[in-house]
């Protein structure tokens, strides 16, 4: 009888042992996190919103042009722009032919009924056919597309569809496409009453009118310095911290580095041990930045891919921030609404990133213009917003190339002109005010600042 008591009482404690060991193990915090062996990698839980690479690839405007060489623009978010690319993105195009940019004459195409998709840099066509429904043959797949240019042909009102090579000197027609004459029309349509733009001798477009967009202050939150540590180290218990006199403090495990700059809350993580074997495909590197995000702090908000320009940034990937229509860009003194990773063969070796990031409720103006110049409940407050905030006209016209003359260098050519938030930081706040940014033929940008 003992020796069966005996033999109870062990195997009770046995059970009792194994239940607290799974407990310890799995259920401790930070116990979801584990090392990818080959990367070295934590996966641990998320602390922020995940994202796909469909997501994260859109236009960051639309031309449209309306005939007889009128046009409007769209910009993301608008009711017209979604509108437009939904339907694209339905549309099928395949049977590509290689053709040279100077085989069309494209300014006679932009007098006809069309539609302009323009991304701000080249994007990898086998990223591209994840977003879009493209059957690329093997040369086609490994090019990068600037710009998708789709329109109706006068003479006999079929639609054409041609996407630009970003090396500028290709453009591949597809000649097998389900999209008709009618739906183009019906997208153009959608243009009309917007604000005009012309296209000026230097390839860009100006509008015609005033541009009226919110001006708008955003509650801030922040993402901790403890959480980032927990998640991007294996053992957090085992880095040391420095505390540097410029306010910059260093989280180091010996391998990698998280640096953290306290008064701007803009977070440097470095792993130097990327390795230096293996295929380093451009698009894979772009699906591993996306996935690294997921786990290390997320999207909080919406983002777009841009690609590296040359061949000294071209492992290194950029995910710029829009607030509604228009893209945030950071300034000299406050870097926020952008994510920079390097990634070689699948592993990051460099990600930045601000730690704050915008509050999900907030107060803006009750009404607002749609990127095609119209009044748009696009822009209606959210729950929550008892009072307005200011509206802001971004010049046109005459008065916008004069601030162009004066305050762009001389010599230097304009490639793109967009509405972009420039944000100023407060305490616990920022402050998104709409201007104009132009982009330079050298690939550098600068804000066009009103002067009154």
């Amino acid at each position: 009888m003992k020796e069966k008591v005996k033999s109870g009482l062990l195997a009770s404690l046995i059970i009792v042992s194994l239940i607290q060991s799974y407990f310890l193990i799995y259920r401790m915090p930070g116990a979801n996190s584990v090392v990818n062996s080959e990367a070295g990698y934590v996966q641990a839980e998320d602390i922020g919103p995940r994202s796909s690479i469909e997501s994260l690839i859109f236009p960051d405007k639309m031309v449209v042009h309306l005939s007889n060489n009128q046009h409007t623009v769209f910009y993301p978010s608008s009711s017209e722009y979604t509108t437009v690319y939904d339907q694209l993105r339905k549309s099928s195009f395949s049977q590509f032919r290689r053709l040279s940019v100077q085989s069309m004459d494209w300014n006679q195409i932009r007098s006809d009924e069309g539609i302009e998709l323009m991304f701000n840099s080249g994007i990898p066509v086998s990223l591209l056919e994840r977003s879009m429904r493209i059957n690329p043959d093997s040369l086609f797949e490994g090019d990068a597309v600037n710009r998708v240019w789709i329109y109706t042909a006068p003479d006999d009102r079929t639609a054409r569809a041609f996407f630009f090579s970003a090396s500028g000197d290709v453009v591949y027609e597809a000649t097998d496409i389900t999209l008709k004459a009618d739906d183009i029309s019906r997208s153009v349509a959608l243009g009309t009453g917007g604000v005009g733009y012309q296209y000026t001798a230097t390839g860009y477009y100006l509008p015609k009118a005033a541009i009226e967009a919110p001006r708008v202050t955003l509650k801030l939150d922040s993402l901790t310095t403890e959480q980032m540590q927990r998640n991007l180290f294996f053992d957090p218990g085992a880095t040391r911290n420095i505390n540097e006199e410029n306010g910059t403090e260093i989280y180091t495990d010996s391998k990698r580095s998280l640096q953290v700059d306290t008064r701007q809350r803009w977070m440097t993580y470095t792993d130097p041990t990327a390795p230096t074997s293996g295929t380093n495909n451009v698009s894979d590197n772009v699906l591993s930045a996306v996935d690294f995000v997921n786990q290390h702090g997320g999207w909080p908000g919406m983002y777009t891919l841009s690609m590296g320009t040359n061949n000294t940034d071209k492992n290194g990937f950029v995910f710029r921030q829009y607030y509604r229509n228009y893209p945030i860009m950071e300034t000299d003194s406050f870097k926020f609404g952008y994510m920079r990773l390097g990634v070689e063969r699948n592993t990051v070796s460099t990600y930045e990133r601000s730690m704050l990031y915008l509050a999900a409720i907030h107060t803006e103006t009750k009404t607002n213009t749609s990127s095609s110049g119209a009044a748009s409940a696009n822009g209606a407050a959210g729950p929550g917003s008892n009072a307005a905030t200011p509206t802001q006209q971004l010049p046109a016209g005459q008065e916008l190339l004069n601030m162009i003359k004066t305050q762009i260098p001389a010599g230097k050519q304009i490639a793109d002109l967009s509405p972009v938030y420039r944000p100023t930081l407060g305490n616990g706040i920022v402050t998104l005010t709409p201007v104009w940014m132009a982009k330079l033929q050298d690939g550098s940008t600068q804000f066009l600042i009103f002067k009154k």
